[in-house]
């Protein structure tokens, strides 16, 4: 980050050019396609040179420069061909997410993203806009509503009836925890190649299992920790959206953006003006993140800090949104979950960090989660803003110092596209869910985090042959996740000692 900031204010677009191609040759490997492009990157490097981007910038002047794409990417052999249909737009676009723990424990933040400027029922919407900076074909309906914990509330939106139900404050609760999530269809194909996307396929098989966990009655909330769909444009986002059942979408979500919801190939030194930077990531899942404070219930204020325009970088670049746009905490039962985005400095987060700490004390929190994208640094991380790195600053401080030592704060995140415990030696403590289809360790599956029963629990549901993606879909869709635990690994099963949180 202070390479990248460096550069464009005192060397200008020759010095970044240098270290972006600094950048590709370093992580080029035996599956270069091209100069040092990685092969999952070929198609979005192409799209990029395409669009006026410099083939220098990638070390590919010899085999993807504009002579000789001048055909296109599809035709040249970077783009898989898009076969058939228009994109594929989400016809009820709902999103529930849990309320900013400042906020009563009570509250719901409910959306609707829709492609038209009306709202989907009059009067039920706090603010209603069209997305702004990115994925501007979108409109967000957004407003806070009270809910009764433990009872099913019913709202009705349009058509529709909603049914969104939280766990009561201090009971147990349960939540399915993915990142880094990947397909490819016959409407859609991401400038980032989803390498194992044919072999899970999972353009079927990921909405399927988040409709068989998440749609039961047996789970409190769902994440998807970043990287979501690898989408520039909000095409691919919409259509996985389209397969998921309004029960899923009812069930409060967590998301936090990752590398490739910044910049869709990975990294600040190869963005570009057309990617998002977080925009759109942070309208299309509505989070009710910290710059959502200024907007209180019936208050038409933007839920969102929209003073870092995109564009400011020009062509060889682009400016986050704002990091108060992407952090929050909130409580799920009794459980205190903390969000954070690692492409910010740590300084950055120096107040956030104390305060959410502090605040992990709230009577009927039992266990702290911290979640994230980045598992290590690099790639548009700041240093000690990987998810290990940043537990480990989180627990030297009041509060996530006392859960810490009792075993009770945890964390997840993705980024390497492996689902594994332990990683990073952080036993029993930390989880890696991002084996979703991309290239990593060709593993695939569900991981819940439970803490009922007084425990900390974490169970995983490999889905990664047809058999078990079967037998784990049937069982769960018909009997919960609770019913079809002989099909599951247990990553952590551990009793809980209660936290001192002075």
């Amino acid at each position: 980050q202070e390479i990248w900031s460096a550069c464009v204010s005192h060397c200008g677009p020759l010095c970044v050019m240098r270290l972006s191609l600094a950048v590709f040759s370093a992580h080029a490997s035996a599956a270069a396609v091209c100069g040092g492009v990685e092969e999952k990157l070929k198609c979005g490097t192409c799209m990029d040179i395409a669009d006026g981007q410099p083939c220098e910038r990638y070390n590919t002047c010899e085999c993807m420069s504009p002579e000789h794409l001048t055909k296109g990417c599809i035709a040249a052999g970077f783009c898989d061909p898009i076969v058939a249909g228009p994109a594929v737009n989400e016809e009820f676009g709902l999103r529930v997410a849990k309320a900013h723990g400042k906020r009563d424990y009570g509250l719901v933040r409910v959306s609707v993203v829709t492609q038209s400027a009306e709202a989907p029922e009059a009067g039920f919407f706090d603010y209603s806009s069209q997305f702004k900076y990115r994925w501007t074909d979108n409109y967000l309906h957004t407003g806070l509503k009270e809910v009764t914990p433990g009872k099913v509330n019913t709202f009705t939106i349009g058509k529709q009836t909603v049914s969104v139900k939280i766990p009561e404050a201090g009971a147990g609760a349960a939540g399915v925890m993915i990142a880094d999530p990947c397909f490819k269809s016959t409407t859609y194909s991401s400038p980032v190649g989803c390498s194992y996307g044919g072999k899970f396929q999972t353009d079927v098989r990921t909405p399927a299992l988040l409709n068989a966990f998440v749609g039961s009655e047996d789970i409190d909330f769902w994440s998807i920790l970043g990287d979501n769909f690898y989408d520039r444009t909000g095409a691919g986002s919409k259509e996985f959206f389209a397969k998921l059942s309004t029960e899923v979408k009812a069930t409060p979500m967590v998301t936090v953006p990752g590398n490739h919801d910044y910049w869709v190939l990975g990294d600040p030194l190869v963005g570009t003006v057309a990617d998002q930077c977080g925009n759109g990531h942070m309208q299309f899942y509505a989070q009710d993140a910290e710059a959502s404070l200024l907007a209180q219930p019936g208050d038409s204020t933007p839920p969102f800090n929209f003073t870092v325009d995109p564009a400011g970088k020009g062509l060889l670049g682009c400016d986050k949104a704002s990091p108060d746009n992407s952090r929050f905490y909130h409580q799920f039962g009794n459980i205190g979950l903390i969000a954070q985005s690692g492409a910010f400095g740590l300084e950055e987060y120096n107040g956030f960090m104390t305060e959410s700490c502090k605040w992990l004390g709230t009577p009927g929190i039992e266990v702290g989660v911290i979640v994230g994208h980045w598992d290590k640094g690099g790639l548009g991380a700041g240093r000690d803003m990987d998810v290990p790195e940043f537990y480990d600053e989180m627990a030297k401080l009041p509060g996530c110092k006392e859960m810490a030592e009792a075993g009770n704060l945890k964390f997840f995140m993705g980024h390497t596209h492996c689902n594994v415990p332990h990683p990073h030696g952080h036993n029993d403590t930390g989880f890696m869910v991002a084996g979703q289809g991309m290239s990593g360790c060709s593993n695939y599956g569900i991981p819940v985090f439970d803490t009922t029963e007084d425990r900390n629990r974490v169970f995983y549901f490999d889905a990664s042959t047809e058999d078990t993606f079967n037998n784990v879909t049937s069982c769960v869709g018909a009997k919960g996740w609770r019913n079809c635990l002989s099909l599951a690994e247990i990553w952590l099963d551990q009793p809980r000692t209660k936290s001192v949180v002075v």
